[in-house]
């Protein structure tokens, strides 16, 4: 059983309730969400990207009793329990190209 499969049978062993997840990956499979369907309304996370791996830890400094770090990989990647109600999904903007443009100035301006 490899780490990710062992933290996500964790929680089933916690509330004693069946196995009912579903899992999503990203288009890169860089980072996997598992949402089992139990009592804590807890989700577990494999990731990867250096963002939400430092804002994971972060609140597993902040709120221990909510978020858990499971394990922390060589890799630098992370398996954490996290409330279900953490999960927030947005859609990227869409920009016209003078938009994208104008942006692209900007960023010229301030990194000069």
């Amino acid at each position: 059983m490899n780490e990710f499969e062992k933290a996500i049978s964790e929680i089933d062993e916690r509330t004693g309730k069946s196995n009912d997840e579903n899992v999503f990956e990203s288009d890169t499979d860089k980072d996997i969400i598992d949402y089992s369907t139990n009592s804590k309304k807890l989700m577990t996370v494999s990731l990867s990207r250096k963002r939400w791996v430092n804002k994971v830890k972060e609140y597993a400094d902040k709120y221990p009793k909510e978020v858990t770090i499971k394990r922390v990989n060589k890799d630098g990647s992370i398996i954490a329990h996290i409330p279900v109600d953490y999960l927030r999904i947005n859609r990227p903007p869409q920009l016209s190209d003078a938009e994208k443009k104008r942006r692209a100035e900007i960023l010229q301006r301030i990194k000069s």
